[in-house]
This record gives structure tokens, C-alpha cells and sequence, in this order.
């Protein structure tokens, strides 16, 4: 039987297994699926139709694994959403995110605290996307990728494995090209040059590996 806290609202047509630990106050809707190691805060909503904690997609993962994922607090996650578990490492969602309609979160990935993830963003195996980066709608993220605080990445955006994010900037395009800095985003924050230049020594620190 799963481990539950206090104050959730678990729509009853959704699916929880037994190896799967919820904090309290979680609201949980309709024909949600929660499986695997999955280890989920308090205070997050899911919309109905989520997918959380299913096996990677990740060849020799796909029916025995022992993978694991974590989710944080204050997190929003809409419509048929679905995060893989981790294969070979762990898969992590911070705080304070927003992923909305149909997105996609692949195996052994990181996001951090205060991101969100328009409709429709594909982030592949491997990711790791720091604090404050706001990725438009259709966004695709090439696996073993890193992806710079506070930076935006346009919509329709393709992020290949060779393209390096920047904290801080804007980008867009097929591959993704640098436009401009992320203004509106460092104001948005309030970030100083400091905190920026930190940011990007952090990114620099990030290694991507399987």
C-alpha cells in the first residue's frame, strides 16, 4: 500500500501503487497514474491524466527496473503530463514549477526549482535544467543537455546536444540560436550581474553524463 500524508484529495479513478510515498495537502485528479520508487512532496496538484513514475523509455528499462523519481513541493502539473522514472540515476523535479498540458519529462533528468514548461515540451533523457527557465510551446530538448538559469527558450525551439544555454539569455529557432538577453526574466527575479555571473559558473560546473 502507498505511504500517504495528511490532507490529500485523491480523485478515486486514479492509480497509486504501493512503492509510491505522498507528502500532505497534494490534490490528485482524475485517472492520474503514480508508479514505480516515486516520492511525491506536499502541495502539488495534478490534472487529471497525468502519467508519473512509469518505467524510462530507455532500451532494457522498459519492464524490469527499480528506478526512482522525486517531486518536490508547490508544484503544478496539468493534463497528461508524464515523467518517466530514472534508469541509471534518479528523476528529479524541484519547487515552485508549473508543467503545463502534454509535457513530457524523459528519464534520468533534472529540473530544478521555479520553471515552467509550456504546453507540449519534450525534454529528453538526461536533462538537467536549472533554476527560473521559462521553454515555450512544442520546445524539444536534446537528451544529455543542460539548460542555463533563467534563460527562455522561444516556441517551436529545438535544442540540440551541441547547442549550449546560457543563463540568463534568450533563444530561438531550429537549432537554437542566441537572440538576446533574458531582460525580462532577470527583472522578473531580480537579478544582479553577480547573480548571474554565479548562475554561469554553476552551468560551467554541470556535467551531463549517462
Amino acid at each position: 500500500m502507498a505511504t500517504l500524508g495528511t490532507g490529500n484529495n485523491i480523485h478515486p479513478t486514479s492509480i497509486i501503487d504501493p512503492n509510491v510515498v505522498i507528502g500532505d495537502n497534494n490534490y490528485i485528479g482524475p485517472y492520474c497514474y503514480i508508479t514505480s520508487n516515486t516520492i511525491i512532496g506536499n502541495n502539488n496538484r495534478f490534472e487529471a491524466f497525468c502519467s508519473i513514475g512509469t518505467p524510462p523509455e530507455n532500451k532494457g528499462y522498459f519492464e524490469s527496473f527499480k528506478g526512482e523519481l522525486i517531486i518536490g513541493n508547490n508544484n503544478i502539473i496539468r493534463e497528461y503530463t508524464s515523467i518517466n522514472a530514472g534508469s541509471t540515476k534518479k528523476t528529479y523535479v524541484g519547487n515552485n514549477n508549473i508543467l503545463l498540458k502534454n509535457v513530457y519529462i524523459a528519464h534520468d533528468s533534472i529540473l530544478e526549482n521555479d520553471i515552467l514548461l509550456s504546453s507540449n515540451v519534450l525534454i529528453a533523457g538526461y536533462v538537467h535544467i536549472m533554476d527560473k527557465v521559462n521553454i515555450g510551446m512544442g520546445s524539444q530538448i536534446h537528451q544529455l543537455t543542460k539548460i542555463g538559469a533563467c534563460s527562455m527558450i522561444g516556441m517551436n525551439t529545438t535544442v540540440t546536444k551541441s547547442t549550449p544555454i546560457y543563463p540568463g539569455n534568450v533563444y530561438i529557432g531550429s537549432p537554437a540560436k542566441f537572440l538576446k538577453s533574458n531582460d525580462y526574466g532577470i527583472e522578473k527575479y531580480n537579478l544582479s550581474l553577480l547573480d548571474i555571473k554565479n548562475y554561469i559558473e554553476m552551468y560551467n560546473n554541470i556535467k551531463i553524463h549517462r
